[in-house]
């Protein structure tokens, strides 16, 4: 009797390290911190309005947009990384990348994040982004004033927009990649993802329908998405793609020599 009895605290004490562990068997987990509706509408401010987006029946998507002044400027749509600051933290980088320049900008919260909605997964963020297109056609952005931008996460997203549009015959300006990698898993979301295979998201099949320029920026001290995997994305684009190594860049400190590299009036 003594004997079971240890032995069930033992499998006890132990289960915490095997849920530890299992955890580790993912490269990348969702990192979702939830936000009230009064802290997403702090950031309502310096121009940038909140779009609520209903996505599907019940799932709504929260996000920031700031229209240009002048109706003939270019949009971007930016796609953004993943982040438990996603709303605050990507409106601050925008600005940043912005400066004084009269250009829209707009991005949503992916599902499950901040204040949006349902819960993430690869196929239900594709499909989100061509809703967030057609939300920017509604406010006066044209494919032609129009490049997406992709960040970490966001870059690997960001190629199946740009070729569900090329297949509509709806050619952005351009597509610009940030800190990417050719195979980003993450650990599949709910309280049991961490029992399951990694969610593995991928731009490879998307890369041949792409139309329009592509230009991949990445940081050459990034140790999230090494540069190799960037280096693969730009071989598998050959012609289309311009890459833009940006010497003693890591992950999340790229942003002014981005600008300076792929910034355009």
């Amino acid at each position: 009797m003594k004997f079971r009895l240890l032995l069930a605290a033992a499998a006890l004490l132990a289960l915490p390290a095997v849920w530890y562990l299992l955890g580790k068997r993912h490269r990348f987990a969702y990192w979702i911190d939830r936000k009230s509706d009064a802290e997403v509408a702090a950031l309502a401010t310096a121009g940038w309005q909140v779009d609520r987006l209903e996505v599907a029946p019940g799932v709504e998507l929260v996000g920031l947009v700031r229209p240009p002044r002048s109706p003939d400027a270019r949009w971007i749509l930016f796609v953004p990384g993943n982040s438990t600051d996603l709303l605050r933290g990507f409106r601050d980088v925008l600005d940043g990348l912005r400066g004084d320049d009269d250009v829209g900008l707009a991005f949503w919260a992916y599902r499950g994040f901040e204040a949006s909605g349902g819960a993430p997964d690869q196929a239900a963020l594709r499909t989100d982004l061509q809703l967030q297109w057609r939300r920017l056609r509604q406010l006066g952005a044209t494919a032609a004033r129009t490049e997406i931008w992709g960040y970490s996460l966001g870059s690997v997203l960001a190629p199946h927009l740009c070729a569900w549009l090329c297949d509509q015959g709806e050619t952005p300006r351009r597509l610009v990649l940030l800190a990417t990698g050719d195979d980003i898993p993450i650990m599949p979301f709910g309280l049991f993802g961490r029992l399951r295979a990694s969610e593995r998201y991928e731009l490879d099949s998307a890369v041949d329908r792409v139309c329009c320029p592509v230009e991949i920026a990445h940081g050459t001290l990034d140790d999230a998405l090494p540069i190799a995997g960037a280096e693969a994305v730009a071989r598998r684009f050959g012609a289309r793609a311009t890459f833009h190594a940006l010497d003693g860049c890591g992950h999340a400190d790229l942003w002014p020599a981005a600008r300076a590299a792929l910034w355009r009036r």
